[in-house]
């Protein structure tokens, strides 16, 4: 599968289009994304979720012939 890097703003997008929502694992520092309200996250702002993503080398990518995402090392 072929997978691409998307930006925060395309992220914002997807997540607009398929109500998705960047959390938390409570408590830790594990950031995930997420369809479904579960009771092992928390919900988190778009700024908290881009630090986090910063501070460990952590990007979101995106399949380039579906909407699968995955947040994986930073390539760049």
């Amino acid at each position: 599968m072929s997978m691409r890097k998307i930006t925060i703003a395309e992220l914002k997008k997807l997540a607009e289009q398929y109500d998705l929502h960047v959390c938390r694992i409570k408590g830790s520092e594990v950031v995930q994304i997420r369809k479904m309200p579960n009771d092992k996250y928390e919900d988190i702002s778009w700024e908290d979720f881009e630090s986090v993503l910063q501070k460990k080398g952590l990007a979101v990518y995106k399949a380039e012939k579906s909407d699968f995402l995955k947040i994986m090392k930073n390539n760049d």
